[in-house]
């Protein structure tokens, strides 16, 4: 110990007449450290952190999906897992709803949409969530016949309830229908992809967008999720989900999931949560790993340098009986306290760094994480700095305590030069710190390759000046599809009124997502069962959509108000849209009528030997006996999100299949935002307690489409930029020290001859020969390594020219700058001064 206080005291010292140095190593370590600190606390959060709940890692998420997505659970499947397994402890389930919240026992409040959690008696008691006002949800309550009751989560019950105490029993109304209160959530809790839930209900038998009758006809609405029992492994409860899969095609083959192709399977719930940021955060967990790494090669080649100011005291220290050991154990601990003040520095640039992520990227991470560092982070930033001083230490520490008594005491006062052995290494340095910097240079020229393409893709629409705001009806009073129609009617015929307004339309999705799928038959195609039919998107929108988002049509015609007059897709009779029911009945109502988009008509037409004209033929959707008249093809729009191909969908009016939950498009001839409130109010006009959500602009949904890849851009680029920088200081501070440990070789080719010119040639070469030896190994490695990123880049080939070929011949343009001023600073050695 006394050895250990001994060495820290002559390193303070040391550091002290060395400020320079010092803060030189410091800043470029705390770089490095930083960084690794920050994307460390991202990966804690999201990979390494235990869930809070009661035995984590046997809960795991149960789902049914196809070759391209996620199909749902519906309640048959449910029920059948639920009451016929010997994998499970326990199942438990819940569906993502959005109703209208109004009153509480101080009445006044104003109404609001909230976010509702649909959940089974046993949800909370299998996670192991204990409330901390009131108790959970009993089996009773959870049947069709049961009480109405709803548990609150922290945030709502401080925010609308003002945190109190006796909220237990008070009467709160959903979509006008009354609940009763029986429990509040713990502060803080998380659930993993749920998201933030206002209110939980017991009630996942209901859904506000589908009749009771219609979610038995295999909706697949729900969630599952699952604990596995003591001694039961993830795989063989995949064997059991197999055979039941099996058993449920067998007793539903009416079912639209009873499909050969519905894989039926669980997973880790952390896998289900993390998604596809698994890969995104190991690629940046590399990155910043490889800035770390520049900065330790960086600080090597300082150390090496400063070695050989150090030579001769070695060589005293060594003269009086100083053992190689001890030399060695005095350097590394210097190291390892230019370490460790680093990672001081370090822990507050990652905090400062997570919580610009949580700022700008929070909501590009998944649902139920919070990015907060805690023991497990800084124990990460310890050990990663106490690896740091090691790795940029050990080798100038070594070559120090080997130094040649003699020769070195010699050598005293006549000036020496760095031996061979110390010069290949900063050579190595230099070259390795290249190769690095221009692997993170490519990665951040692939992703803005791909985010440029982004940018520039073709939507199918007008994105200008288009506002949209979600609408959800309230199930008591909307009830009726009549009044549905009638109600958006109403708004669409006021706000098209509205000075300012050039077109409104409604539709059930937003601009480039989707809300419905449904099997459909499209004619001409062989007649298949439900479950075997394909999936097609299935979008209600009102006539006037087309126009609003300024969607062509190739062929056929629009929607028109006759086409309002039909029955809808269950067969009732709809208004016309003044809120009349009209004299139609069934005979005299209007057909169904679709119109379809190009890929649909790829998909299911265009292989045919004879191509028929789309608008002669007719599509099944779904169980509804009565085919559907093509009266049009739509121009693709994207429909996926921007990065995915356009999918075959299906348009219906939305008086033929109504729904309760709406976005309302308005185009305007001002900017949209000054138009929020005037439309609010002609919807208040309509239904004062109709609360509306999510305004925004259609340019602000593509920007959130583009958020997460110009997310993942800036912060790989950032970590690009720092290495390119410390790699330049290291070429920079490398030839500088070579050039001053050289100012007598100069002087002395100067003296017999040497040019300016020839000086100049002479340093620039063997900084450019570093630079491209680094290129070469940089190029190889990131060839290799490039196939990590193929899921990340958007029409971008994992080995695209452009960026193989650009991010070099930057790097050797910057790289010439930082060659050529110590290389001009060679030029200007007085032979006389160096020769006296």
């Amino acid at each position: 110990m006394q050895t250990l206080l001994r060495n820290l005291r002559f390193a303070v010292r040391v550091f002290r007449q060395n400020k320079g140095f010092t803060a030189a190593v410091v800043l470029t370590l705390a770089l490095g450290i930083g960084a690794n600190t920050a994307i460390f606390t991202v990966m804690d959060a999201l990979l390494l952190r235990p869930f809070a709940f009661h035995e984590p890692e046997r809960l795991v998420s149960v789902s049914t999906h196809d070759e391209t997505q996620d199909r749902g659970i519906n309640l048959t499947r449910y029920e059948m897992l639920r009451d016929h397994n010997s994998s499970f402890e326990g199942v438990a389930v819940w569906a993502g709803d959005t109703l209208n919240l109004s009153g509480n026992v101080e009445g006044g409040s104003e109404p609001e949409q909230v976010q509702v959690a649909r959940v089974s008696a046993n949800f909370f008691p299998l996670l192991g969530v204990t409330p901390q006002l009131g108790r959970t949800f009993s089996e009773e309550e959870a049947r069709p016949e049961g009480k109405a009751v709803v548990m609150l989560s922290d945030s709502l019950w401080r925010e609308r309830f003002h945190a109190d105490p006796h909220v237990i029993g008070q009467t709160i109304q959903l979509d006008s229908a009354a609940s009763t209160v029986v429990g509040v959530l713990p502060r803080g809790t998380r659930f993993p992809i749920l998201g933030e839930p206002a209110v939980w209900t017991p009630r996942y038998f209901e859904f506000s967008l589908f009749p009771p009758a219609r979610l038995r006809q295999g909706v697949g609405y729900l969630n599952i999720i699952a604990r596995l029992r003591d001694g039961v492994t993830l795989k063989g409860a995949n064997a059991e989900l197999a055979v039941e899969n099996e058993q449920y095609r067998k007793q539903n083959g009416a079912m639209p999931d009873a499909d050969t192709n519905i894989v039926f399977a669980a997973k880790s719930l952390r896998d289900e949560a993390v998604g596809d940021m698994r890969g995104k955060v190991l690629m940046l967990a590399c990155a910043v790993g490889v800035v770390l790494l520049i900065a330790c090669a960086n600080v090597a080649g300082l150390m090496l340098s400063r070695a050989i100011s150090r030579r001769s005291e070695m060589a005293v220290r060594t003269a009086l009986g100083a053992r190689r050991g001890t030399i060695v154990a005095q350097l590394l601990t210097e190291s390892l306290l230019l370490a460790l003040v680093a990672g001081v520095l370090g822990v507050g640039l990652g905090w400062a760094a997570t919580r610009a992520l949580a700022v700008w990227g929070g909501d590009e991470l998944p649902d139920g994480f919070a990015l907060t560092m805690d023991w497990r982070v800084l124990v990460f930033t310890l050990v990663v700095s106490a690896l740091a001083g090691i790795l940029f230490g050990i080798v100038p520490a070594l070559q120090l305590a080997r130094v040649d008594l003699n020769a070195t005491l010699r050598e005293e006062g006549r000036g020496s030069s760095a031996g061979r052995g110390r010069v290949r290494m900063k050579d190595a340095l230099v070259v390795g710190q290249v190769a690095l910097s221009l692997m993170l240079l490519i990665g951040a020229g692939l992703l803005m390759r791909s985010f440029v393409r982004l940018m520039r893709v073709e939507t199918g629409f007008d994105a200008e000046n288009v506002l949209t705001m979600g609408v959800s009806l309230s199930t008591q009073r909307y009830g009726d599809a009549g009044k549905q129609t009638a109600f958006f009617d109403d708004v669409l015929r006021k706000v098209r009124a509205l000075p300012g307004v050039r077109d409104a339309a409604i539709s059930a999705a937003l601009p480039m997502a989707w809300m419905r799928m449904s099997p459909v038959l499209a004619k001409g195609q062989p007649d298949a069962p439900l479950a075997q039919r394909p999936f097609v998107d299935i979008e209600a929108v009102s006539p006037e959509w087309f126009e609003t988002m300024r969607v062509p049509l190739i062929e056929g015609r629009a929607f028109t108000n006759a086409d309002a007059g039909a029955r809808d897709m269950v067969g009732r009779v709809q208004s016309s849209g003044s809120g009349q029911t009209p004299a139609a009945n069934h005979a005299g109502a209007s057909p169904h009528v679709v119109i379809v988009n190009e890929a649909f008509v790829r998909r299911f037409w265009s292989g045919q030997d004879s191509q028929p004209n789309p608008l002669t033929q007719t599509v099944l959707i779904g169980r509804i006996p009565e085919p559907a008249q093509v009266v049009g093809v739509a121009a693709d729009v994207k429909n996926k999100g921007l990065a995915e191909d356009t999918q075959p969908e299906v348009y219906v009016p939305f008086a033929q299949l109504p729904w309760g939950k709406m976005n309302l498009l308005v185009r305007t001839r001002v900017k949209p935002e000054a138009m929020a409130e005037s439309v609010r109010a002609q919807i208040a006009a309509v239904d004062a307690d109709q609360p509306v959500t999510k305004v925004r602009t259609v340019t602000q949904l593509m920007s959130e489409q583009r958020a997460q890849p110009r997310f993942l851009l800036a912060v790989v680029g950032v970590f690009s930029g720092t290495a390119l920088v410390l790699a330049l200081i290291g070429i920079y501070s490398m030839l500088s020290y070579a050039v001053a440990e050289r100012r007598k070789e100069f002087g002395i080719r100067m003296a017999l001859g040497a040019g300016r010119a020839d000086i100049l040639r002479l340093v620039m070469r063997h900084g450019f020969v570093l630079t491209v030896m680094g290129v070469g190994v940089g190029l190889i490695a990131a060839f290799a390594l490039a196939r990590l990123m193929g899921s990340m880049l958007y029409k971008t080939g994992e080995h695209d020219l452009v960026t193989f070929a650009a991010a070099p011949m930057v790097f050797l343009v910057v790289a010439l700058v930082a060659v050529w001023v110590p290389a001009r600073k060679a030029t200007r050695v007085s032979p006389m001064e160096t020769l006296r």
